[in-house]
């Protein structure tokens, strides 16, 4: 390659083969039609019935005091107890790039990548986080929350 040849990126390279419209984003983003811009996990639906956590058991201690969070990296969810005395639930995955880095405290979600903030029920409350992420249905029956 000399030095005077310069690269081509790949949406300008199918412009000149001639793509365009619909058959150029079904190229480029793929025939699927996936996600162009976040190429991370895809949000699963959880298992049916739901998943649940056990109030009682060690692993779930940070779930009894309020601004605590439990994350579940098998199901990919956070499971949060508000200031309010409620329980939220909502997916690991941000939606502003897919990392898997939702966090929670002072009563909202936060990424750690990127800086997107969530409110108590996924909805995004900054630019990163316009996109909100999905929530869940937390019921509680004794010391066990059920997600669905």
């Amino acid at each position: 390659m000399n030095t005077t040849e310069e690269k081509m990126n790949r949406l300008t390279f199918l412009k000149q083969l001639g793509f365009s419209g619909a058959s150029l984003m079904a190229v480029y983003c793929g025939v699927t039609m996936s996600s162009c811009t976040n190429e991370g996990d895809v949000i699963q639906p959880l298992p049916s019935g739901g998943i649940t956590f056990d109030l009682s058991a060690t692993a779930n201690a940070a779930l009894k005091t309020k601004g605590g969070y439990v994350v579940d990296r098998t199901n990919n969810i956070v499971v949060a107890y508000t200031n309010v005395g409620t329980y939220v639930a909502v997916t690991l995955i941000c939606s502003h790039e897919g990392q898997k880095q939702i966090t929670y405290a002072t009563d909202k979600f936060y990424c750690t990548a990127h800086g997107a903030t969530f409110d108590n029920t996924g909805k995004g409350t900054n630019s990163n986080g316009s996109a909100g992420l999905k929530a869940y249905t937390v019921t509680q029956s004794g010391t066990v929350l059920t997600i669905t």
